[in-house]
């Protein structure tokens, strides 16, 4: 990397604070803190969802599960087949009734379904479990691009939670959906960019046939049922795994359901989720087309196969930006791969904020006393609360388990 990729970084990161300025004037309560007014169109709330759906994991991992891990290959794309039946049962009896209620948080619904206990005890669970996940997500890049890049593990850590905190501190959901909107783009280029040198590198379309892997090709196996060892990604498995996870990911996790709820309305709502349902598996086929050429390249390449670390398949794509990739381009890449770890976490933040003041704080408060004006400053209090714990979290993530897999699950 020299000045010129710095230089690229620097004005994304430069870009976003500004814009969170900006759509932070208005603010008025933590409607618009956290919902933004309900102000947000259908291709907005869906972009943003699939930006943070596909983050870093898409980026560095998927690519190299398909490309490169032994046992890998399409059979990822499985996956997949289960959004639109998720987005289905989200669309037809979880929204209607979220969105109606007029819920911030959607733990507090289940205060009126049930209980006081229970909406504390899956709000709780939401934070716990959100705050590790965010850490570790932040860590697991950092380490990448300290490994691949030379940047120092803390500074990575410190830049990335340091600009989300403050464009989300500032602009809120606003902030958070159309950064995301932004990032969305970026991890987009990002793919078409190393497809096309990838592409160009090998030398065109017969040496790539050629010298591909054919057995990463199947995606589809209906007679693998995921029972014993090496069963894991088989059809069923993975579409009945996949649809639990969708709909409980989409619909049950304030992170996602945060933004789906400030659409304008509940037809924007529908229209968001159908586009995540059917929009989602040609950007996911689009990676996982970078994973092939890639891995076909690191193996047909000693000199670029000797450099991903044995056993370390997540290093095949920051290895080739940095390999193959000219300077400006590597910086755009670089922050393709930041931005796509801060959708995950300012979606976090903002989200962690909302379920704490919501669930835990408002309760026990005065509400003759709690204006508006207090309202939103205790939210934004929130959300910087919660991004130096996450900070904090990613700093502590590599004592948690022996690998980053293990330790966010």
């Amino acid at each position: 990397m020299n000045y010129i990729d710095w230089t690229v970084i620097t004005v994304y990161a430069a870009g976003l604070v500004w814009l969170s300025y900006n759509l932070s004037k208005g603010q008025t309560d933590a409607k618009d803190y956290y919902l933004g007014g309900n102000s947000f169109k259908w291709w907005q709330v869906g972009l943003s969802t699939m930006a943070t759906q596909l983050g870093a994991v898409s980026f560095i991992s998927a690519p190299a599960f398909v490309g490169l891990r032994e046992g890998g290959g399409l059979q990822w794309l499985t996956y997949e087949f289960a959004v639109p039946l998720a987005m289905i049962l989200l669309i037809v009896v979880i929204f209607p009734p979220l969105y109606k209620s007029g819920v911030i948080s959607i733990y507090s619904y289940l205060e009126r379904r049930y209980n006081s206990t229970t909406r504390k005890l899956l709000s709780g669970v939401f934070q716990f479990s959100r705050a590790f996940a965010a850490g570790i997500t932040v860590y697991a890049v950092a380490i990448v691009l300290e490994a691949v890049f030379q940047i120092p593990l803390w500074v990575n850590i410190v830049i990335t939670g340091v600009i989300a905190i403050i464009y989300d501190y500032m602009g809120g959901i606003k902030a958070v959906i159309i950064s995301d909107v932004i990032q969305m783009g970026i991890l987009f280029l990002g793919f078409l960019f190393c497809c096309y040198y990838a592409f160009d590198l090998l030398g065109g379309w017969e040496n790539f046939t050629a010298n591909l892997d054919q057995d990463r090709l199947t995606a589809v196996d209906f007679s693998n049922l995921g029972i014993g060892s090496g069963q894991e990604f088989g059809f069923w498995p993975m579409v009945l795994g996949g649809f639990f996870l969708y709909a409980s990911y989409y619909g049950c996790d304030q992170s996602q359901a945060q933004r789906i709820l400030s659409s304008m309305n509940m037809k924007d709502v529908r229209k968001a989720l159908l586009f995540n349902g059917f929009c989602r598996f040609p950007t996911v086929l689009l990676y996982c087309g970078m994973g092939l050429l890639i891995g076909t390249l690191a193996i047909t390449t000693p000199s670029f196969f000797n450099q991903i670390p044995e056993g370390q398949s997540d290093y095949m794509v920051p290895v080739f930006i940095v390999e193959y990739l000219p300077n400006g381009l590597i910086g755009l890449l670089v922050a393709a791969i930041m931005a796509a770890a801060m959708s995950s976490l300012d979606s976090a933040l903002n989200s962690l904020s909302a379920a704490t003041v919501q669930d835990f704080v408002l309760p026990g408060k005065d509400k003759d006393e709690m204006t508006d004006a207090k309202q939103l400053a205790l939210s934004k209090k929130y959300t910087l609360i919660w991004g130096v714990i996450c900070v904090i979290l990613a700093f502590a993530a590599g004592n948690i388990a022996p690998t980053i897999i293990e330790a966010i699950n």
